[in-house]
C-alpha cells in the first residue's frame, strides 16, 4: 500500500480511531488535573476537554468529507460511503462526550 493510500485511509478513518485517542487523553487528564483546578482558578480540565471536542469535531469534518474529495478508488464506493458514515457518527458521539466532560 502506498503512503498516499494510507494516509487517505487513515483519513477516512479519523473521525473514528483519532477521536477515540483524544477521548482517552482526556479521561486520564481527567484523573489528574482535578487537583491542579482546585489549587488555581484557571480551570485546566474544562479547557482541555473542550479542546479536545473542537479537534474531535474536525475529525469526523475529515473524515466525512475526505473520501469525497480524494477520490479513493481501492474500494467499492458502498464500503467508503459505511467507513465515512461509521467515523463521522462515532467523532459525533465522542464530541458530545468531551463537550459533556468539558462543562461538568
Amino acid at each position: 500500500m502506498s503512503a498516499s493510500k494510507l494516509l487517505t485511509h487513515l483519513t477516512i478513518w479519523a473521525g473514528l480511531w483519532f477521536a477515540a485517542v483524544i477521548w482517552a487523553v482526556n479521561m486520564q487528564l481527567g484523573q489528574i488535573l482535578p487537583y491542579v483546578d482546585c489549587r488555581s482558578t484557571l480551570h485546566v480540565s474544562a479547557i482541555i476537554s473542550l479542546a479536545g471536542a473542537i479537534l474531535t469535531a474536525l475529525s469526523g469534518v475529515a473524515s466525512w468529507s475526505c473520501a469525497r474529495r480524494l477520490g479513493v478508488a481501492s474500494a467499492p464506493a458502498h464500503t467508503i460511503d459505511f467507513a465515512r458514515a461509521v467515523s463521522a457518527l462515532s467523532a459525533c458521539l465522542f464530541t458530545f462526550a468531551l463537550a459533556m466532560q468539558g462543562v461538568a
